[in-house]
């Protein structure tokens, strides 16, 4: 069997598309193929301690800044479009230097546009096929679908890590429009670095697991809102403050009301949230995707002003997967109820991981 060279780029927005790749990489490697990892930052430094075999490239991405503010979002957003639009052009340059270098047989591209070559065979991942923007830019979202369509000519396969049914948890992102029945789009099941199944009650020593994260001001906004209100429930509470430069050399705090971390690595955190019974967090798409694969109730409240968690929470909130809350309504106490009772009736048949699917349309 002739192994393969693979180019494997992946976006730096978060851990999420780095620990969605896992898996893929993992099967990629299962079958003996040699891969090149380009990534940057945090998300280059959870692969290389995932895959210390493989080989690695610092490849920097868009650094876009998001606005404090809802009304900020999509104008900061379009004034900083020219020089995304340079980086992209950029980036597809480095990628054909890598080409040059590596000799793949495939470059695959985690929501990196710019990650494609015009040599060998390239594969698109996103769970975007359409962009959520604010209420009232309706337009600006079908423009999104329109420049989708642009970038996928480069590309020879698009997956989109959800179930192409219902149900699903990618919602209208990926499923309410045009670009769901484009030829290029497949549906590939959602991925996640975690094995998926039931959770097991009897190592479940943690009621709750508070995990604080996002942009700031809005992390310190999220993380003041909670250790307020943290007494209002009995129990064994756990937070994560999300806070990296106050974890060297620290040591959890222990208060009246709950453990404190001020922040976790990758590993030491998804033990924590296999023993939780419950999980108050963000609503990114791979933190639900890890979420439903362990099978945990959960309290989602997204980060203001991001439309895509906002949408996403909402979605989830009303397929009864997990209960959503917006920040500025958080109570404790009531979100803890309909959590409860929403994960009493879960029933999500979600198939994750399904890397076979993933490799034979690499393969075509």
């Amino acid at each position: 069997m002739h192994h393969k060279t693979i180019l494997y780029c992946v976006l730096n927005w978060g851990l999420g598309h780095a620990t969605r790749s896992i898996p893929v990489i993992r099967a990629l490697r299962g079958r003996g193929d040699r891969v090149i990892i380009a990534s940057t930052d945090r998300s280059l430094a959870l692969l290389r301690g995932e895959f210390p075999d493989c080989r690695f490239v610092d490849l920097p991405d868009y650094n876009i800044r998001y606005s404090r503010t809802r009304a900020g979002l999509l104008p900061g957003l379009l004034l900083q479009m020219p020089g995304i639009f340079h980086r992209l052009r950029q980036e597809q340059a480095s990628v054909e230097t890598l080409v040059d270098r590596f000799r793949p047989d495939a470059v695959v591209s985690d929501n990196r546009y710019g990650c494609y070559s015009t040599r060998v065979p390239s594969h698109f991942m996103t769970h975007q096929l359409r962009f959520q923007v604010p209420a009232g830019f309706g337009r600006a979202a079908v423009i999104s679908e329109i420049f989708n369509r642009f970038c996928f000519q480069r590309y020879r396969t698009v997956w989109v890590p959800d179930d192409a049914g219902s149900p699903n948890l990618s919602g209208e992102l990926s499923h309410a429009c045009r670009l769901a029945g484009h030829p290029k789009v497949h549906y590939v099941g959602p991925l996640t670095s975690l094995e998926s199944g039931r959770p097991d009650r009897r190592r479940e020593d943690a009621d709750i697991l508070f995990i604080i994260s996002g942009p700031e001001p809005q992390r310190t906004v999220f993380e003041r809102i909670v250790l307020e209100r943290i007494g209002e429930v009995k129990g064994r509470k756990v937070v994560v403050l999300g806070k990296p430069e106050a974890a060297a050399g620290g040591s959890p705090e222990n208060t009246a009301d709950a453990i404190v971390h001020p922040h976790l690595k990758r590993r030491e955190l998804i033990p924590l949230m296999r023993r939780a019974r419950l999980v108050v967090c963000r609503s990114g798409y791979s933190t639900l995707m890890e979420l439903a694969a362990m099978g945990k109730a959960a309290i989602l409240v997204p980060t203001p002003g991001q439309t895509e968690q906002e949408y996403l929470g909402r979605h989830a909130s009303r397929s009864g997967f997990f209960h959503c809350v917006p920040q500025k309504y958080f109570d404790l106490r009531e979100a803890l109820s309909e959590a409860e009772r929403l994960q009493r009736g879960n029933r999500m048949f979600l198939r994750f991981n399904r890397t076979d699917e993933i490799l034979r349309l690499l393969d075509g």
